[in-house]
């Protein structure tokens, strides 16, 4: 397993892969669920991303469901959570003073506000594109 994996997910993913591993059909089942939700999970986030719904988090759960079966995405998941981490340090140093804190805060939520407007602004154009 990767190191990048957190240890509640490494648990979860062990558990599965010992639930899979009692049966050559459980082991099929598993990697064809698999194989056909997280792709599908995957298209549904880069849909929100335009769309309304949480495209981002959508997305990284279908890395995620992938994850469950394929190395490549238990790497492209960890990286994933390293770079939240680094974001996470860059908005709210752990040393920080309490108007910095304060700034962080108030910065993301801002561009998670702008964010949110922009899909709506962008959904809205394309309904009414569409509609005429």
């Amino acid at each position: 397993m990767s190191r990048h994996v957190p240890p509640r997910a490494q648990a979860l993913i062990s558990g599965l892969e010992s639930w899979a591993r009692r049966g050559r059909v459980r082991s099929v089942v598993l990697k064809l669920c698999v194989s056909i939700a997280g792709p599908l999970v995957v298209l549904a986030g880069i849909a929100m991303l335009v769309l309304p719904g949480p495209g981002l988090v959508v997305i990284t759960l279908g890395v995620a469901l992938l994850a469950l079966e394929y190395p490549w995405a238990r790497t492209s998941l960890g990286l994933i959570g390293s770079s939240l981490g680094r974001a996470r340090r860059a908005v709210l140093p752990p040393d920080a003073s309490g108007l910095r804190r304060i700034i962080g805060v108030a910065s993301a939520g801002a561009a998670v506000a702008v964010t949110t407007l922009l899909t709506a602004a962008i959904s809205g154009y394309v309904g009414t594109v569409v509609l005429l």
